[in-house]
C-alpha cells in the first residue's frame, strides 16, 4: 500500500494545479494561464500513467530512490510555481481606472434616469388626478384665436 501513496499524492497535486490553472483561465489574466494549464495537463497525465503502470506491475516493495519521488517533487514544485505566478499576477495587474470609472458613471446615469422617469410618472399621475377633479382651460401659447386675426 505504501507504494501507491507517493504516486497518488503526486496525481492529486497535479490535478489540483490543473484545476487551479483552469480556474484562472477565466479570470482577467486568462491568456497568461493557457501555457501553465497545458503543462499541468501534461503533468497530470504523466502521473496518471505512472500510477496505472504501478497498478499493472503489482509491485509490493517500495525503494526510497529519487526516481520514485520524482513525480511527487515535480508536482509539488509545479504547484508552488502556480501559486507564486498567481500571486505575482494579482499583485502587478491593477484595475483599469478609466474603465471602472466609466462603468460607475454609466450605472449612476442609468439609476438617475430610472429615478427621473418614476418621478415624472408620479407627477403626471398627480396632475391627471387634479385635472379630472378641477375644471381647467388648456392654454396653448402658439395658437392665435380667430378673433385676433381681424
Amino acid at each position: 500500500m505504501i507504494v501507491y501513496i507517493i504516486p497518488i499524492t503526486a496525481l492529486l497535486l497535479s490535478f489540483l494545479t490543473l484545476v487551479t490553472s483552469m480556474r484562472f483561465i477565466f479570470s482577467r489574466q486568462g491568456l497568461y494561464w493557457v501555457f501553465p494549464a497545458i503543462i499541468s495537463l501534461l503533468l497530470f497525465f504523466q502521473d496518471l500513467i505512472i500510477l496505472l503502470s504501478l497498478g499493472e506491475a503489482n509491485i509490493t516493495s517500495f525503494s526510497y530512490t529519487f526516481e520514485n519521488f520524482f513525480p511527487f517533487v515535480l508536482s509539488s514544485l509545479w504547484y508552488i510555481m502556480i501559486a507564486v505566478f498567481h500571486h505575482a499576477l494579482s499583485r502587478n495587474t491593477s484595475e483599469n481606472k478609466f474603465e471602472s470609472e466609466s462603468r460607475k458613471n454609466r450605472k449612476e446615469a442609468e439609476y438617475l434616469e430610472k429615478y427621473e422617469l418614476r418621478k415624472g410618472r408620479r407627477e403626471r399621475r398627480i396632475a391627471a388626478r387634479k385635472g379630472r377633479s378641477e375644471a381647467f382651460v388648456p392654454s396653448i401659447p402658439e395658437y392665435n384665436s380667430p378673433s385676433d386675426d381681424d
